[in-house]
């Protein structure tokens, strides 16, 4: 018979770990150097001095120094810089102190040279691993100085392009810590307290803007940022109280308490910034708005007047407006030219196709809403049940609309997941094809329109050109040409300032265009740019300025050619009463 036996033993670590732990913390410099900070701020130091020097091709130092209580007795070198992980002690000024590894983050950078009160402390990981030397008995010194011979030149190995560029990023992470931080001399923080800010309670300091960024900083420190696609709005909050973060200090854990009543003043400003005029959202903002749809984070009723459905134009829609559209409707590419023509007819609902993607949904584009709206919280118990979501609205009338819509798809180039059958495409409504007129198949108001409009010279060089387009008014190769539509010109009247104006407009709008424009139109911030620039120039430099001159050289040409003309036919008649006359 086999003896089983039992025993009570204990995981360990191995040595490889630690190393693993100085070394692999911080992935960049600016990390060692905040870590640094915080240990100051948390020894009790007033001011905090950061110093870096290096040449490009030679060694770098890096020093940091405060006027703390350092560590003061062998017990405590032993417990708090040799131990790594010891547990806090109730006598201890915590502040940021969780896991006791950071100076790690120090190690990993550069051979550390630690001196404080009588101790002197020398870590160089690279060389000697776990293994430092320690001095002690020296002459009493105050605080803490730590210099570190980098191991490498950041700004020679191009890690980092110069030093203000350290000092930067340096800055971006002590900000708001409410003692002096100094880089080389130059204090780079502000203490919050003196700042004005939105709002301010128990927990932080709170500035909501359009930047672009949410940046979060763990009483005075940074932690992370948020894009506002994610947070639904941009800005700063500086916390209070401490934060629960992870490990490399770079994330805030789910189970924070704080950051859960940070997150309420969020949520409410998100909505509250989102109630102010069109203009004033961004496109992140709303695409936040749209997941918080998506996840019953806010009743349906709050977010159902809000312009948070993107078009193919590049336009915002709520989904009151949404319901008001009786027409098919279908995902496109943004800046197609097929939806953007079926939009201005209102044949089609032209929506971006990208909007499934960044919710996360991978069913059929038909049931789209449907999921948005109620399928996705059925297998989601957690979430804000779908009765809920939607009260204080007729639920009927939401029913009805997403069987409407459901039915009312519309395919746009045959590709979608679907599970319909014998569905129309969009593309097949309208052709792409861009045809070009020759010279000698132009009507005589043609020839006119382009002999006076080529010649202001007022198009950057390029030709205009007459072509057949069913989807654009104009186009162009972004370079040497700009082509009208035939039908759209024959809409105009030449005559009238108002289609004059019309004119020149769909002109400036194709010269903002450097590139390509038959089958799309993406309106980037460059093409917006380009546009102001070109409208705004002063005097002969703005094609506006051109609008009274082609009308009279309309005028001219047309008494001019009409001339030739007649000119021509008397020369022809004079040379047939010629003929005539030698034959008698």
């Amino acid at each position: 018979m086999i003896a089983v036996k039992e025993e009570k033993r204990r995981l360990v670590a191995h040595e490889k770990l630690l190393i693993d732990v100085i070394k692999r913390q911080a992935g960049s410099l600016k990390k060692a150097i905040l870590e640094g900070t915080m240990n100051s701020v948390e020894a009790g130091a007033t001011e905090i001095g950061i110093n870096f020097l290096c040449e490009h091709d030679g060694p770098a130092l890096l020093s940091i120094y405060d006027d703390g209580i350092g560590i003061r007795t062998k017990k405590e070198l032993t417990q708090h810089f040799e131990t790594f992980g010891q547990p806090h002690e109730e006598n201890e000024n915590v502040i940021w102190k969780q896991f006791r590894m950071g100076r790690g983050q120090m190690f990993a950078f550069g051979k550390n040279t630690w001196r404080t009160s009588q101790f002197e402390m020398i870590v160089d990981v690279d060389n000697t691993e776990l293994d430092y030397d320690l001095r002690s008995g020296l002459d009493e010194v105050d605080g803490c100085r730590i210099e570190i011979d980098l191991y490498q030149n950041p700004i020679k190995n191009g890690n980092i392009r110069s030093i203000n560029a350290l000092k930067e990023e340096v800055k971006e992470q002590v900000h708001f810590v409410e003692i002096p931080v100094k880089f080389n001399d130059e204090i780079i923080s502000v203490n919050p307290n003196t700042l004005v800010w939105d709002y301010e309670d128990d927990n932080a300091y709170y500035l909501f803007n359009d930047t672009s960024r949410l940046k979060i900083y763990n009483l005075g420190v940074y932690v992370k940022s948020r894009y506002i696609s994610d947070a639904g709005v941009g800005g700063i909050i500086v916390s209070k109280k401490r934060l629960d973060v992870n490990f490399a200090r770079n994330d805030i854990q789910s189970t924070c308490k704080v950051y859960s009543e940070i997150e309420k003043i969020i949520q409410k400003n998100k909505i509250k910034k989102a109630s102010k005029k069109y203009a004033s959202i961004s496109d992140g903002q709303r695409i936040s708005l749209l997941m918080d749809l998506r996840d019953g984070a806010e009743q349906f009723n709050e977010l159902k007047s809000k312009r948070i459905f993107k078009t193919a134009q590049g336009k915002w829609l709520s989904w009151n407006m949404l319901e008001k559209y009786t027409c098919p409707w279908c995902f496109t590419p943004v800046g197609n030219m097929s939806a953007d023509k079926a939009m201005q007819m209102g044949v089609a609902l032209c929506l971006d196709e990208n909007i499934p993607e960044e919710l996360g949904y991978t069913g059929v584009r038909e049931k789209f809403f449907d999921w948005l709206l109620y399928e996705m919280l059925k297998d989601n118990p957690q979430k804000r049940p779908y009765a809920q979501r939607v009260s204080n609205y007729d639920k009927d009338t939401l029913n009805n609309n997403l069987k409407r819509l459901q039915k009312d798809y519309l395919l746009f180039d045959g590709n979608e997941y679907t599970e319909k059958i014998d569905i129309k495409r969009l593309k097949d409504m309208f052709s792409e094809d861009y045809q070009y007129i020759a010279p000698n198949k132009t009507t005589k108001s043609e020839k006119l329109f382009l002999q006076s409009i080529n010649q202001l010279g007022c198009w950057d060089g390029r030709d205009i050109r007459l072509g057949i387009s069913a989807v654009a008014s104009a186009w162009t190769d972004g370079e040497t040409f700009i082509a009208f539509d035939r039908s759209f010109i024959k809409k105009l009247i030449l005559t009238s300032e108002y289609s004059l104006l019309n004119l020149f407009q769909v002109g400036c709008h194709e010269m903002a265009h450097k590139e390509e424009t038959a089958g799309t139109h993406i309106h980037g911030p460059e093409f917006y740019e380009r546009y102001y620039e070109i409208t705004t120039k002063y005097g002969h430099s703005n094609p506006f300025f051109f609008v009274s001159q082609f009308r009279e050289k309309m005028i001219r040409n047309r008494i001019e050619n009409k001339r030739d003309q007649e000119q021509e036919k008397e020369q022809k008649a004079k040379e047939k009463l010629g003929i005539a006359a030698c034959s008698t």
